[in-house]
């Protein structure tokens, strides 16, 4: 029998080289196990229109004003109030939001915020504006859809709805919770004297004018 060509013999492995090799490759198969164990099963997503899909956290950096029920709805219109009481992200800004709706004829009576300037923007209608300024005349002025006023700090003023629409108007204030003193306010609180005074009047004259109990924000216009 011809025996094999050394050039035809396999090479011999080391002992040394097979123990490496068996380490190596059960190794290999161990971790190849613990990641077969750790990966997780894939499932498809669950998405907002499938039964049983978790609701969405509510976004704090978003508010449904014209959804909001408005504290005061009456014969003259409505005011809606976003500020730090129902959406607490802006006071990081100092900020608040009011939509006022004025139907027509309706008043947002005059008034004046000791702690903000307010920024109105009309979407529709229109409307007088009145603003009085502690150290020059007094500006009346018309405000139509896509106008902007600017109301000072302080200054009183006032909003009519001249127009034969609703009157729609966002107002922005620089406060995370604005403050007003209506018209209504100081004649409820007041002693009546003090306008009869004031005006040069008996006291006749404003004997048959309500103490308001609150403050009246919106009124309609007389007669309606």
């Amino acid at each position: 029998m011809e025996s094999p060509s050394p050039e035809n013999t396999p090479p011999l492995t080391s002992r040394r080289d097979m123990l490496k090799l068996a380490m190596a490759t059960g190794a290999g198969l161990a971790m190849g196990s613990v990641a077969a164990k750790a990966a997780p099963a894939k499932t498809p997503p669950v998405t907002a229109e499938e039964p049983g899909a978790p609701k969405s956290p509510p976004h704090k950096h978003k508010f449904k004003l014209g959804a909001l029920k408005p504290v005061v709805d009456d014969a003259g219109g409505s005011v809606a109030e976003c500020d730090v009481r129902n959406f607490p992200v802006v006071t990081k800004g100092g900020a608040a939001i009011f939509l006022l709706k004025l139907k027509p004829g309706g008043l947002r009576e005059p008034h004046w915020h000791p702690n903000a300037w307010e920024m109105d923007y009309v979407v529709s209608g229109t409307v007088e504006m009145t603003v009085v300024s502690p150290d020059g005349p007094v500006d009346v002025f018309t405000l139509e859809p896509g106008d902007v006023a600017f109301v000072p700090q302080g200054f009183a003023h006032s909003i009519l709805n001249t127009g034969a629409t609703e009157a729609v108007i966002p107002i922005v204030f620089n406060s995370e919770l604005p403050t007003d003193i209506g018209l209504s306010t100081m004649f409820g609180e007041f002693p009546t004297e003090q306008f009869t005074q004031t005006f040069g009047v008996p006291e006749s004259a404003m004997a048959g004018i309500p103490k308001p109990k609150s403050t009246f924000v919106v009124v309609p216009k007389v007669g309606s």
